[in-house]
């Protein structure tokens, strides 16, 4: 194994825009900067409008534009020439490119192909997106078959952040060549403070059940709120956290026991962990590997959510979490109630999780493996 002084990373996402992918790279990207010089290039999303840079990481935002309901960001020409003139001028030695969707992941990959710099490309999706517009999901499935073909003419390096990803792949034609799950970073979780219990006046002895991610109806979240609303119960409160299309909370914001939190920091998340007793995400997306689930997992908090993506990678039911069907929210009250209702049962199914991401889902054992492909 060879040690690299100058590592790019590639990720049209990129915190402070939220999501599974951002957090993965970002955490990726601080991880191997622990040893070594890493640059990544991102598209400015959320209008930064400026660059961070410390000893050893430098983290570019590129001008953009924003398609597909902002899921599709796709750089300026400015962004091409921003690039060109980093390769021209620094020597790199290996290449991550984060997801095949993305034009920004194209160019990355011609260019660390015309550069001859070894690189890999790790695959976030397991499934098609959908936009609840049939028209729209023809034009995205076209759209990713399109860019998939003109990604393989450079790329040889396919790897899955879960085995469904890697499965997923297989539609393209694609063979990977294993699996670089993600992770969470030990160190994040060593000065957790509650803070949400107090701040919302909740009770000690009351439950706290937490959804967090992008508010889409693909994440079920309206699911999730049909089946609170039916627990008739003063003692559980619901707290939602992350943006997207917030109108589909409108006509919940009146309930007192739901928390609408909107957008906030990953350590204001962790501490939100703190103070939960069970995590629900019964989301229909086409889910990698959800950070969310594994920094729950990592606080010792039960899951609920579905048999499908990369989910089923650190979930097993009745042992690690419990699954309900998607779009069922008949189903998720049922499992809400027992977890509600069996303490017991809480702390087994958590304490299950909990050992499983503390040893084999944090970011130091994943950088070991990475840096194997070297």
């Amino acid at each position: 194994m060879k040690e690299f002084r100058h590592i790019v990373i590639f990720s049209s996402l990129y915190p402070p825009h939220l999501g599974g992918v951002e957090q993965f790279t970002q955490s990726l990207a601080s991880s191997l900067a622990a040893d070594c010089k890493v640059t990544v290039f991102c598209l400015d999303s959320e209008n930064i409008r400026e660059d961070f840079r410390d000893d050893k990481l430098t983290i570019h935002y590129l001008p953009c534009y924003c398609l597909f309901q902002g899921r599709l960001p796709i750089p300026k020409w400015t962004a091409s020439n921003l690039i060109h003139s980093f390769f021209q001028t620094n020597q790199v030695e290996f290449g991550i490119i984060q997801t095949r969707l993305y034009p920004l992941s194209l160019e990355a990959a011609c260019m660390l192909s015309k550069e001859k710099i070894p690189f890999i490309l790790i695959e976030h999706g397991t499934g098609h997106i959908q936009f609840g517009n049939g028209i729209m999901n023809q034009l995205w499935q076209l759209y990713e078959h399109g860019i998939t073909c003109r990604l393989n003419r450079y790329c040889r390096n396919y790897y899955g952040v879960s085995q469904a990803s890697l499965d997923w792949l297989q539609h393209f034609g694609i063979t990977g060549k294993g699996v670089i799950h993600n992770g969470v970073n030990p160190v994040d979780f060593q000065t957790l403070q509650p803070l949400f219990r107090e701040k919302f006046n909740i009770p000690p002895q009351d439950d706290v059940i937490v959804f967090a991610g992008r508010i889409l109806k693909e994440k079920g979240i309206l699911d999730l709120l049909q089946a609170f609303n039916q627990l008739d119960s003063d003692n559980v409160h619901l707290f939602i956290a992350g943006t997207g299309d917030m109108d589909l909370l409108s006509s919940w914001r009146t309930n007192p026991r739901i928390h609408i939190l909107g957008k906030i920091s990953h350590s204001e998340l962790l501490s939100l962990f703190a103070d939960t007793q069970i995590f629900c995400l019964p989301t229909m997306y086409p889910e990698g590997l959800p950070t969310v689930i594994l920094e729950a997992g990592y606080c010792g908090i039960p899951v609920i959510t579905v048999d499908s993506g990369g989910i089923r990678d650190v979930i097993f039911d009745d042992i690690t979490g419990v699954f309900v069907k998607p779009g069922s929210p008949e189903e998720l009250i049922k499992k809400m109630k027992y977890l509600i209702s069996n303490s017991s049962e809480r702390q087994r199914l958590g304490s299950n999780l909990q050992n499983l991401i503390q040893k084999e889902f944090i970011w130091p054992e994943i950088i070991k493996k990475i840096k194997m492909l070297w």
